[in-house]
C-alpha cells in the first residue's frame, strides 16, 4: 500500500508572519501615538503653567499700581487737611472743612482682574473681550458669618476671566484692619498696651476656653496671659523671660491694661521650647510671616483656624488699628475697646439688635466699605447708638491706638491658563520709614521701587 504525504503550503506561515508583523507595527504605532500625546500634553501644561504664573505676577503688579494711586490720594488729602487746619488756626481756630471730606478707598472700589486690564489697555488682537466678573472682593457685601465661626474668605465665584492666553484676578486685603500679633512696639509708644488689650478681647470670649484649657503633646498648658508673654518673648531682643507688670489686672480677661504691660523677669524664655522632641530657641527678632506663629508656644492648628484671618505680623511696630474694617467681628472688637469698661456698657454691645443696627449704620456711612471714616466718626456713630464711651481715650493724640489709614496690604493673586491655576500671595508696605530702592524677595517681573511699595512677603503655590 502506497502512503501519500501531504504537500506543505507556504501560505499558512506567511499569514502568521504577516499577523505578527501587523501586531508589532500596531503596538509601535499605538505607543508612538501615546508618547506623542503625553509629550504634547506635558508641553501644553508647561506652557499653561508659565502663562498662569505670568498672569498671577501681572495681577500683583496691577494691584501695586492701584495701591500706589491710593497712597497718592491719601498723601494729597493729608496735605490738604494740614493746610486747611493751618488756615483755620490762623483765623482763630475755625473748623476745618477738609477734615469732613470723605476719603475713597480706591483699592476697594477697583476690581483688579484681566477684564479691567483689557478695558484700560485694549484687547489683544484677534481675541474676544474678556468676560466680566461678579464682584466678591469685599466682606461688606458678603453675608455675615455665623457667630463664633471664622469669616468666609471672599473669592470670585466664577474664577479668573480667561482669554486665549489665560486671565488673572487679585483680591487686596488691608492688613491694618487686623490685630497685630507682633508685640514689639516700644513701651514709650503708648501702643503696646492697647495692642495687648485687642489681643485679649479677641481671645477672651468664653467659646474659646477649650483652646486654653487643654494640655498639648509636650505636656504644657498655655493660658491666655501665658500666650501674651510667649508672643512678647519671641520678638524681643533679650534672652530673659518677660512677665506681666504688677499693675496688670488679675485674671486672664480683665480689659484694663497698662500702657506698658511687660517687664523683664528672671526666667529663661526658651523654657517652653526645651521640652518637646524638636527643641529650638526663641527668634528674638520680628516675625517674617504669619506661618511663623506656629512656632510660638501655645499656638497650633486649632488656634490658627480660629484667629488666623484676624491676625497679622506685617505691620510696623508703631502701627495703630484701622477702624475701617469690613468684618463685623472686628467692628465689634473696636467698639468694645472704645466703649466704657463698665458691665452695663459692655453688655449693650452683646445685644444682637445693637450689632445689626451698628453694622448697618457703618455700611451706610462708609457706602458699603468704599469710603473711609476717622476714629472720631466711628466713636460718634457708637455714641449715637446709645453706647457710653470710655473717658481715658484721646483719639486725636499721636499715641491713639486707632487710625483711619493703613500702610500694609496683602495681595492674593490668581492666574489661570487652560486647566492650570497659579496662586501668589504678596504683602506690600508703604511705610515711609522703609527707604529701599528695590525689592529682593520677588522675581524681576514684580520688582519695583518705593512708589509702588516695598514687597515684604512673597509666596507662590
Amino acid at each position: 500500500m502506497t502512503v501519500r504525504r501531504a504537500r506543505s503550503s507556504p501560505s499558512g506561515a506567511a499569514l502568521l508572519v504577516a499577523i505578527a508583523a501587523i501586531a508589532v507595527l500596531t503596538s509601535l504605532a499605538v505607543d508612538l501615538a501615546y508618547q506623542t500625546q503625553v509629550r504634547l500634553r506635558t508641553a501644553a501644561n508647561a506652557r499653561d503653567e508659565l502663562r498662569a504664573s505670568a498672569q498671577a505676577h501681572s495681577a500683583v503688579t496691577f494691584s501695586r499700581l492701584v495701591l500706589s494711586f491710593q497712597a497718592q490720594i491719601d498723601q494729597a488729602m493729608a496735605v490738604g487737611q494740614s493746610l486747611a487746619a493751618a488756615a483755620g488756626g490762623a483765623q482763630g481756630g475755625a473748623a476745618t472743612p477738609a477734615a469732613a471730606l470723605p476719603r475713597p478707598q480706591l483699592w476697594s472700589l477697583v476690581q483688579v482682574d484681566s477684564a479691567l486690564a483689557h478695558a484700560l489697555f485694549g484687547e489683544p488682537e484677534g481675541e474676544a473681550p474678556a468676560p466680566a466678573m461678579v464682584r466678591a472682593s469685599s466682606a461688606a457685601t458678603a453675608p455675615a458669618a455665623e457667630e463664633g465661626a471664622p469669616a468666609p474668605a471672599a473669592a470670585p465665584a466664577a474664577g479668573p476671566p480667561r482669554d486665549a492666553d489665560g486671565g488673572f484676578e487679585a483680591r487686596i486685603e488691608d492688613e491694618g484692619q487686623k490685630i497685630n500679633a507682633q508685640l514689639d512696639a516700644l513701651g514709650t509708644s503708648g501702643l503696646l498696651g492697647p495692642q495687648v488689650e485687642e489681643l485679649l478681647r479677641l481671645f477672651c470670649d468664653a467659646r474659646w476656653d477649650p483652646l486654653f484649657d487643654r494640655t498639648d503633646a509636650d505636656g504644657q498648658r498655655t493660658s491666655r496671659t501665658d500666650l501674651l508673654v510667649n508672643l512678647k518673648d519671641w520678638v524681643d531682643e533679650d534672652a530673659t523671660g518677660s512677665v506681666l507688670t504688677a499693675s496688670f489686672p488679675g485674671g486672664n480677661c480683665a480689659f484694663v491694661v497698662p500702657p506698658n504691660p511687660f517687664e523683664n523677669g528672671f526666667s529663661d524664655e526658651n523654657y517652653p521650647y526645651d521640652r518637646g522632641p524638636d527643641r529650638y530657641k526663641t527668634k528674638n527678632a520680628r516675625m517674617d510671616s504669619l506661618a511663623e506663629l506656629y512656632l510660638v508656644a501655645g499656638i497650633g492648628d486649632a488656634f490658627m483656624a480660629a484667629f488666623q484671618d484676624q491676625l497679622t505680623v506685617y505691620l510696623p511696630n508703631a502701627a495703630a488699628l484701622n477702624v475701617n474694617s469690613d468684618d463685623p467681628r472686628q467692628q465689634l472688637l473696636i467698639a468694645s475697646a472704645m466703649a466704657d469698661q463698665s458691665a452695663a456698657a459692655q453688655a449693650s454691645l452683646l445685644d444682637p439688635r445693637f450689632r445689626e443696627a451698628f453694622h448697618k449704620a457703618l455700611l451706610a456711612v462708609r457706602m458699603g466699605g468704599l469710603l473711609a471714616i476717622t476714629p472720631a466718626q466711628f466713636q460718634q456713630l457708637l455714641s449715637g447708638l446709645g453706647v457710653k464711651i470710655r473717658s481715658d481715650q484721646n483719639l486725636s493724640s499721636p499715641k491713639s491706638p486707632f487710625t483711619d489709614r493703613s500702610v500694609v496690604f496683602r495681595i492674593r493673586a490668581r492666574g489661570a491658563s487652560g486647566d492650570v491655576t497659579h496662586e501668589t500671595e504678596a504683602v506690600v508696605s508703604f511705610d515711609p520709614r522703609l527707604a529701599v530702592a528695590t525689592d529682593q524677595a520677588a522675581p524681576a517681573a514684580t520688582t519695583s521701587s518705593t512708589p509702588f511699595g516695598r514687597l515684604i512677603h512673597w509666596r507662590e503655590e
